[in-house]
């Protein structure tokens, strides 16, 4: 099995898990909407979850801990560029 990362522009610094049978063979199964949050007890892979009425979180999706080790490794290897923000010329302003 395969598993790969791909990071994408979101509100967090989100990225999606996928698994493959083998390395360049399509995903048979995408958890979209991850993200690695540093914890009291250090990071962790949070995965999708809801919000019941009560506000309490009930997830879609858990990670054995050799898995979510494997994945947290993999997300900060794989991890997006930092974007900065385009440099703007004042000397082009027409006014």
């Amino acid at each position: 099995m395969e598993i790969t990362i791909r990071h994408f522009d979101g509100k967090w610094p989100s990225f999606d898990i996928m698994l493959h049978g083998t390395k360049g063979a399509e995903p048979f199964l995408t958890i979209k909407g991850c993200c690695i949050v540093q914890g009291s007890n250090g990071s962790f892979v949070s995965y999708p979850a809801r919000k019941d009425d009560k506000g309490k979180y009930w997830n879609h999706v858990y990670g054995g801990d050799k898995f979510n080790e494997h994945v947290i490794k993999l997300a900060s290897i794989e991890q997006a560029p930092v974007r900065k923000p385009a440099k703007q010329d004042d000397e082009d302003i027409p006014f």
